[in-house]
């Protein structure tokens, strides 16, 4: 460890942090496009170990702004966490965890949110695994049509979608709060790398809207909204993306899991859904004190009990998996 430096980088060293997070996924291009498109992405949040000038070993924070109940908090992202083989089982990570920590503090992050398996690892460092609700759905035939008009999402709805997202989300703990700097750059690297991106409209109006993509050699809807009353044209939106993968990939994986009406028009249509707990969502304190503040409550309310529980109820909160990071 002695002759390793640990630093954050230089915007001229972004290639050199893709070149090595390509050995991850074989694929330089998925992460590049975060780089390149994420507004979060900051290079003093972008954290590495180096040897004799190497970079062997990163990590990423992404800011995210989270609503829980009606207020919004700060929210540090921990992503692309990856060491080069034959620098693993040194420290290296644990050491850019730390570093990453503090400067979340420094930053005027309140909490963290990584995603990942290795859960003891994670949890020596302070985050906890936390159960979040999605629904999977059978692989099976099933139709994609309705009363509603269907049609590929275009530039010109993106006024609508946002108006769309608020409206559904507002109610929602754990989503994203987005701008449209942040709606245009997600459209960029959401995909994997291409994403079906379908609307649904009730005369000239959307209604509903739906994104799916292949991930985890899943067929992931990556998020959905609908207006009230129109829980049926959202249905008709998944069903649709479902039967375009649904002899290609072993099922569907949603979100769905807070929105009961629409589960029942999916069975409606022949459907079999299987509701699933994810552990794999992590989260830690990094501000109590911010925290209370934003909240209207007071630091001693984090003390005792499953605070993350109270935070993101599993039946009331969702993070689409469209701002993953």
């Amino acid at each position: 460890m002695k002759d390793i430096e640990f630093r954050t980088i230089t915007t001229d060293e972004r290639d050199a942090v893709l070149d090595l997070l390509a050995h991850w996924l074989n694929d330089r291009a998925f992460f590049a496009r975060y780089f390149r498109h994420d507004p979060t992405f900051r290079d003093d949040l972008c954290f590495v170990a180096l040897d004799r000038d190497r970079i062997v070993s990163t990590l990423q924070v992404f800011r995210k702004q989270v609503r829980i109940g009606e207020a919004v908090v700060q929210v540090a992202g921990v992503g692309n966490v990856f060491t080069a083989t034959g620098y693993r089982e040194r420290g290296l990570a644990s050491e850019l965890l730390t570093r990453a920590v503090a400067a979340m503090d420094e930053h005027g992050f309140d909490l963290s949110l990584l995603f990942a398996t290795r859960l003891v690892f994670y949890g020596r460092h302070g985050w906890q695994s936390h159960v979040r609700h999605l629904i999977f759905i059978e692989p099976a035939a099933v139709e994609g049509t309705g009363p509603y008009d269907v049609a590929p999402f275009h530039g010109a709805d993106l006024d609508a979608v946002m108006c769309l997202y608020d409206a559904y989300t507002s109610g929602l703990s754990g989503s994203t709060v987005r701008d449209r700097a942040y709606w245009v750059g997600q459209l960029q690297y959401a995909g994997n790398p291409q994403e079906d991106f379908l609307v649904a409209r009730a005369g000239t109006e959307i209604v509903a809207y739906a994104r799916a993509t292949p991930l985890y050699d899943f067929n992931v809807i990556m998020e959905h909204a609908c207006l009230p009353g129109h829980d049926e044209a959202l249905a008709q939106l998944v069903c649709r993306l479902h039967s375009v993968q649904a002899g290609r990939l072993p099922g569907t994986i949603t979100q769905l899991a807070t929105a009961p009406t629409v589960q029942q028009h999916l069975r409606a249509r022949g459907l079999t859904l299987q509701h699933v707990e994810d552990v794999f969502w992590m989260w830690r304190m990094i501000s109590a004190e911010r925290l209370a503040t934003k909240l209207g409550v007071t630091p001693d309310t984090f003390a005792t009990g499953d605070v993350f529980h109270r935070l993101f109820p599993p039946e009331r909160s969702v993070f689409w998996i469209a701002d993953r990071f």
